[in-house]
């Protein structure tokens, strides 16, 4: 007997995976809104301490917001609201979809709101907290309307995916590297700034064939998990996304590489898909690791700060302080692209020289290369990164919304 029973529910097997898909999104959700809530995540505990001290004042003072920051409050939690409520959808009473979404967002916005006390850049509001709850009451509205809806079966039909972790993986890596901070540009003056700075920053060759890698991946992960009719929608909407996010979210540029390798992505993709539909992955493989060999061996302007002789065998010294090579992309798209072509070589690629050991091979060659071009520090990620995705792509282990 599931916990489901034991509760007077008994719900279908789809019902379920609705409820736990809504739950994994809701988390998901709740952590973003930290995030961004928190950022730069400055903490200074004196300041707590001394706030709880007088209680709280500046949580207890009602201070008119400015018209920006009410859009946002008011945007921010209807999500929370509207996925709370879908994951209740089959509660016995109806007052609980509404009832206790509401009160998750109330507790979760007054955590933030205190927490904010020991952020000199952050202003804590009852406004603030008020806006939050309006916002969760509307997304449990929004979840009703949605429930009634016709075009419901149709996004039943899009949900049903049996993917790995390896793809599940690339899809968050992705989404991560374009959107972090989470914190969005909200102020046009803002975005002008961003795209003038994007405009601005140097062409870097080397890291052009890099994200044109990337982008060849993508298109083979979604390939691979859209059917056949959504894949173009799906490919551009994702294209125009990824190129909106480095310039709507703090701390990312769109540079003039990864615009170049965008466009030249798109049109790679469309012809080889043109020339023959079927097995096109295998070219868009060979293609990409193709232009991971050019990216590597790509001389850098950049000077190394490292003082090392051959390779550095810490892979990722990034994440331990050290500088890396200057000349390679940054770590989580090197991590998205290392496990894609891992993934993708594992996914049935054709033809007579084995996919996997290809391209461990020519990542290695690109490192050992490296020591004698200019401007190029070679070090182990990018093979750590192609070794983890195969050792995810031979895991057994799928996510399937539906069960």
């Amino acid at each position: 007997m599931t916990r489901f029973e034991r509760s007077g529910l008994r719900l279908a097997p789809h019902d379920i995976a609705v409820r736990r898909f809504s739950l994994w999104l809701l988390a998901g959700w709740a952590a973003l809104i930290a995030s961004a809530s928190l950022y730069p995540f400055d903490v200074q505990l004196r300041l707590l301490s001394d706030a709880l001290t007088s209680g709280l004042p500046r949580l207890r003072e009602w201070r008119e917001p400015s018209q920006r920051d009410t859009i946002v409050n008011l945007l921010l939690y209807l999500p929370l609201g509207m996925l709370g409520s879908m994951a209740l959808e089959k509660s016995r009473f109806a007052l609980t979809r509404i009832f206790w979404p509401v009160c998750a967002a109330a507790l979760l916005s007054l955590a933030i709101e205190v927490t904010q006390h020991a952020l000199p850049a952050r202003d804590p509001s009852l406004a603030d907290w008020v806006f939050n709850v309006v916002s969760a009451a509307l997304g449990t509205l929004v979840a009703a309307l949605y429930s009634a809806l016709p075009v419901r079966p149709l996004s039943r039909r899009l949900q049903r995916l049996v993917i790995g972790p390896a793809p599940a993986l690339l899809v968050t890596l992705w989404l991560v590297a374009h959107l972090a901070p989470f914190v969005p540009r909200l102020r046009p003056g803002r975005i002008e700034a961003a795209i003038e700075t994007s405009l601005t920053m140097p062409f870097e060759a080397g890291k052009m064939f890099g994200f044109f890698a990337c982008y060849l991946v993508l298109g083979a992960l979604l390939s691979a998990l859209l059917r056949r009719p959504y894949f173009w929608s799906a490919l551009l909407m994702l294209f125009g996304i990824s190129a909106g996010a480095r310039l709507l979210f703090v701390g990312q540029h769109l540079t003039p590489a990864e615009g170049l390798a965008l466009v030249l992505s798109l049109i790679s993709i469309a012809l080889m898909r043109v020339i023959r539909t079927v097995r096109w992955e295998s070219r868009a493989f060979f293609l990409a690791c193709a232009a991971l060999f050019i990216s590597g061996i790509w001389p850098s302007d950049a000077s190394i700060n490292v003082a090392a002789e051959g390779i550095l065998w810490i892979p990722f010294a990034e994440l331990a302080g050290t500088p890396g090579d200057p000349g390679a992309l940054p770590l989580l798209e090197r991590l998205f692209l290392g496990i894609g072509l891992a993934w993708l070589a594992l996914q049935g690629v054709s033809g007579r020289v084995p996919p996997l050991p290809f391209v461990i091979l020519v990542a290695i060659a690109t490192e050992f290369l490296q020591q004698w071009i200019p401007g190029r520090l070679p070090d182990t990620s990018d093979i750590a990164a192609l070794l983890i995705g195969a050792a995810l792509a031979q895991t057994h282990t799928k996510i399937d919304p539906r069960t």
